[in-house]
């Protein structure tokens, strides 16, 4: 079983696959307009440039366009874009960070597709709450109900591996060699932690990201930065490595000097895609749930989710790790190793930043799976009901205090195989859905007012040529643009 297992992961975490999220963030930037290059100020403005109209409500929703890229991010952000991060130098060497750099710029068109998919098909209750995801603009925008099925099965499944026993493993690891406290203790208080804050649904779960990702990412922007800054006069070497190791002008370290420009873009294109998660679907759960007029204002959202993570987050990691004199070279093998090497390294401080290290990355795990849970449940609810909410929340938490407990090893394989296959579904129907999206696109540059049935006119190529007929293409408000209904 195990040995099946990995085959499958050779395939969905593979070359093929890896080609499958560049070709569909490909696709998608062009059927956006190059949006993450052409539109980069208008992410901007109407992300961060906007964050103190974060309290505003616009349109359904239960909670702000803010809250919820916070929840979004509170799930990208994990032990990966740290260890993730360390692998890719240690695998492919200083250059992975470039591809890294190329997949985000794609994974930036994916996201915000995914997003906005999300918040145009997303279900309103009467109560005022809402759900969305990949489930719902693969249900109801491809007129697939099983293909929205498998993905919330997928997901599910995929979620107690890589959202929880990963997570909190990692969680409770930290806390342990830092500070010394005992296994048991840090999971029964992870339990009783997250139980308490996913027990009041979307809105506690927001209200706590929103405080608890930007502390942490003050914390870890501390922590790098002061590594950074120590070796200061190390930095344009540092750079230089990168770009010379893309392409193979520059002998890549870590123990893999000669290897094929092949390694380096697998190492980096790899452990990019795991790490902003562009492709799986996930974080369209929670971008669902934001209050916005218009669901293309979200996917601005989505699309410096991506930015924050890779080229923040996992630039400051590379640069603190490479800004080390032959750091690649001297370190023990491991990528945790090769961040404590990192961080040990600043002299008289080493201490401060070892704690600050430690505290960065359990609250990365702690919030990681937290956001998870309400992936998880969203997805439990769509394939079983309402009735399995409280169910499927103390199953968690008890999944959650065993964690540090136990090794699951075969659980989380499991998890990590079905992690690679919830991107299929998904981004064959982000790709299936593009003409849609550009649709979306063109009516909010417009200054179109957002009416939902606007687009109800918009069927996928299977279903029209079933009907022996292909409607006439839709228009942009100006008439001057037409658009193409099929992908």
């Amino acid at each position: 079983m195990q040995d099946f297992l990995s085959l499958l992961n050779g395939i969905f975490f593979g070359l093929y696959a890896m080609a499958l999220f560049v070709v569909a963030g490909g696709i998608l930037t062009v059927r956006t307009g190059f949006l993450q290059f052409r539109r980069f100020r208008v992410i901007m403005s109407e992300t961060i440039g906007s964050i103190r109209e974060r309290n505003l409500v616009r349109g359904s929703g239960q909670i702000t366009p803010f809250q919820a890229t916070m929840v979004a991010l509170s799930g990208t952000v994990g032990a990966g874009n740290i260890t993730g991060v360390a692998t890719a130098l240690l695998i492919g060497g200083p250059g992975a960070i470039f591809w890294m750099w190329v997949i985000a710029l794609l994974g930036m068109a994916t996201k915000f597709a995914e997003a906005t998919l999300a918040v145009h098909f997303r279900q309103l209750f009467n109560d005022g709450s809402v759900s969305g995801g990949p489930m719902y603009y693969l249900s109801r925008g491809l007129k697939l109900p099983w293909m929205g099925t498998l993905w919330a099965a997928l997901t599910l499944g995929a979620a107690f591996g890589i959202g929880n026993l990963t997570q909190i493993s990692t969680f409770s690891e930290t806390l342990v060699s830092a500070f010394n406290i005992p296994t048991a203790l840090i999971g029964m208080g992870a339990a009783l932690l997250v139980l308490v804050t996913i027990g009041g649904g979307i809105v506690r779960i927001a209200r706590f990201s929103q405080v608890a990702f930007p502390l942490m990412l003050v914390i870890y922007a501390v922590t790098t930065l002061g590594v950074i800054i120590a070796n200061i006069t190390h930095l344009p070497s540092a750079l230089a490595s990168i770009f010379g190791g893309a392409f193979g002008l520059a002998q890549v370290g870590g123990g893999v000097a000669g290897y094929a420009i092949m390694q380096v873009l697998k190492a980096g294109l790899g452990r990019g895609i795991f790490s902003n998660e562009a492709g799986f679907g996930s974080s369209a759960v929670a971008h669902a749930q934001a209050q916005v007029d218009h669901p293309v204002r979200q996917g601005f959202w989505g699309a410096f989710e991506v930015f924050l993570d890779t080229f923040v987050i996992n630039t400051l990691t590379a640069l603190a790790v490479l800004s080390v004199p032959d750091i690649l070279q001297t370190t023990g093998g491991t990528a945790a190793q090769l961040m404590v090497d990192a961080v040990t390294s600043v002299g008289g401080l080493s201490g401060v930043w070892s704690a600050l290290l430690a505290l960065s990355i359990a609250l990365f795990t702690l919030t990681t799976a937290m956001t998870w849970a309400f992936y998880a449940e969203e997805a439990c609810i769509y394939l079983f009901g309402d009735g399995s909410r409280w169910p499927f929340r103390l199953l968690w938490a008890a999944v959650i205090f065993l964690a540090p407990l136990t090794t699951l090893d075969q659980v989380v394989l499991v998890s990590d195989t079905l992690n690679g296959m919830m991107a299929l579904p998904n981004l064959i129907g982000l790709l299936a859905l593009a003409p849609l999206l550009a649709r979306l696109v063109a009516s909010f540059f417009n200054g179109d007012e957002y009416r939902p049935s606007d687009f109800d006119d918009f069927e996928p190529w299977w279903n029209r040529r079933k009907r022996g007929a292909v409607p006439a293409a839709a228009s942009n408000a100006t008439g001057s643009v037409p658009f193409d209904d099929l992908p």
